[in-house]
């Protein structure tokens, strides 16, 4: 064999070697970003359905609120100034809703008229300062209000839900209903994973949940509840964690679902031994392969 023929032959196998190790090296590349991209989609899932979890308990609170104001015969007591008749359907409001705390009604001026549970502090006092209040009374939906700590007992940290109650086409009292934050962390339970966080924001950034995080303070410039605040979506991995931030359709509300880090880096670990460990099973494989060759043209070299 000429010297330009085994120069030739070595080539061809050093390149043959060398692409082998290359491919392998490649694969195990692209299965860490499979793995990441994976890892990232399972917290953007999670906090899509933490999303409409929350949308659809908030929906169904307003409805509930909107349906015992369009009674007949509560708001006719209501018109009538017939307080055990209202009470009556207030006890049932929260009796059927166990999510709802406090249901009040409020007379055209303000003025808490009637109250479940009673509480003789609060009632005939003026509301008509109160945001939930002055929203239901200029518009017809059913209105979620931001967090609030309630007045009156219970008091606690709570959202409340009103909607104005018209008779003859003429404004007369306001009904307001209140959940509190705290059935907000029971509600997402089942949907937050042993080491994961869920947390709530209403639609003036404040944390609502967990509850014992809520302070008051706003998230509407934090660059993860701002944008959902507006309906953007966004996942990203940030200081050891993997985080998804989502809309709450129709209530301006936001969810943030976090995963720690170092779940998703044990899966990484796991998929880049198992590749690193066939890519270099190859590469070993290619280095005997090319040995043997060189092994039996020897003999005919001599």
């Amino acid at each position: 064999m000429s010297r330009i023929t085994r120069l030739s032959v070595a080539l061809v196998t050093i390149l043959a070697v060398a692409g082998v190790g290359a491919l392998g090296m490649l694969l195990v590349v692209r299965a860490r970003d499979d793995t990441t991209a994976r890892a990232k989609e399972r917290v953007r899932d999670r906090a899509r359905v933490v999303s409409q979890v929350v949308r659809d308990a908030v929906r169904e609170d307003l409805g509930t609120v909107a349906g015992t104001a369009r009674r007949t015969a509560f708001y006719l007591g209501i018109v009538n100034k017939l307080v055990p008749q209202t009470n009556a359907y207030l006890s049932e409001l929260l009796a059927t809703h166990p999510r709802l705390v406090t249901a009040a009604v409020y007379d055209g001026a303000g003025r808490l008229v009637a109250r479940i549970p009673r509480d003789a502090s609060v009632v005939g006092k003026q509301f008509s300062q109160q945001e939930y209040f002055r929203a239901a009374r200029t518009s017809s939906p059913a209105h979620i209000s931001s967090l609030i700590t309630q007045l009156g007992a219970p008091k606690v940290a709570v959202i409340p839900y009103s909607i104005r109650i018209n008779y003859r086409s003429r404004f007369v009292a306001v009904l307001a209903a209140t959940t509190p934050i705290t059935g907000f962390d029971e509600l997402l339970v089942p949907y937050t994973p042993l080491g994961w966080t869920v947390r709530v924001y209403d639609q003036a950034g404040e944390r609502i949940s967990p509850s014992a995080e809520a302070s008051g303070k706003e998230y509407t410039t934090d660059p993860w509840v701002g944008p959902a605040l507006k309906g953007g979506s966004s996942v990203q991995r940030v200081d050891g964690t993997i985080s998804a931030a989502e809309p709450v359709a129709d209530y301006g509300w936001a969810v943030v679902v976090s995963q720690p880090a170092k779940e998703a880096n044990a899966d990484l670990r796991k998929v880049t031994t198992g590749r690193g460990i066939l890519a270099g099973g190859a590469f070993l494989l290619a280095l005997i392969a090319a040995a043997i060759a060189w092994s039996r043209r020897a003999p005919a070299e001599s």
